[in-house]
């Protein structure tokens, strides 16, 4: 049996108490009406306008809100939910959904709504995602991977600092080597 079938199958099991009740509300209505039009033809219009009350009041909301309720005292809803999970229906939906085309489109639709912001206002403010990053912080292995990377900016800033402090030595050394190249002729013309 097919996961298709299955699912129909318990559609129409859960709402055949529904089903029934409206069926039997469009036969009332039919017969209603064909009770209206022969009461009408008849000149009993009082008789026609109780029918139509009653019958506005059987296809109203409250008859269905009852059909519903006694649906759920029932726990038809529980026992097909309940079938469902055992079943594994509710996975082979989950996995249809998740590899489906729709999950991409519906995950789009979510990033472009508010919900982000508001989930990330919402992190925010939990203590406990604060206690988490806290424990993540001090955790060894960051202490490690802070301290490493540290060393190798430690190291990187000394390797420039030795390569400038070359440059400037060698330029300081020039410069010595020119002043003294000036004195020394000046030094072996005055004697």
């Amino acid at each position: 049996m097919k996961p298709e079938d299955v699912l129909g199958f318990t559609w129409r099991a859960a709402t055949m108490p529904w089903r029934l009740g409206i069926g039997t509300a469009h036969k009332a209505a039919r017969s209603g009406e064909h009770a209206t039009r022969s009461l009408a033809a008849s000149g009993e219009r009082t008789a026609a306008r109780l029918l139509e009350t009653v019958l506005d009041a059987v296809l109203s909301d409250q008859v269905l809100d009852r059909v519903l309720a006694r649906i759920e005292q029932s726990g038809v809803a529980q026992h097909v939910a309940q079938h469902l999970l055992e079943s594994g229906v509710v996975e082979q939906i989950a996995d249809r959904l998740l590899s489906g085309p729709e999950f991409p489109r519906m995950l789009r639709a979510a990033f472009r709504s508010e919900l982000p912001d508001e989930l990330v206002a919402q992190l925010l403010t939990s203590e406990a995602v604060w206690m988490l990053v806290n424990e993540v912080v001090q955790s060894p292995s960051v202490t490690d991977a802070i301290t490493h990377q540290g060393m190798g900016f430690v190291e990187q800033v000394g390797s420039k600092a030795r390569d400038r402090s070359r440059e400037a030595d060698a330029r300081l050394q020039r410069l010595a080597q020119r002043l003294g190249r000036r004195r020394h002729p000046t030094a072996e013309g005055a004697t």
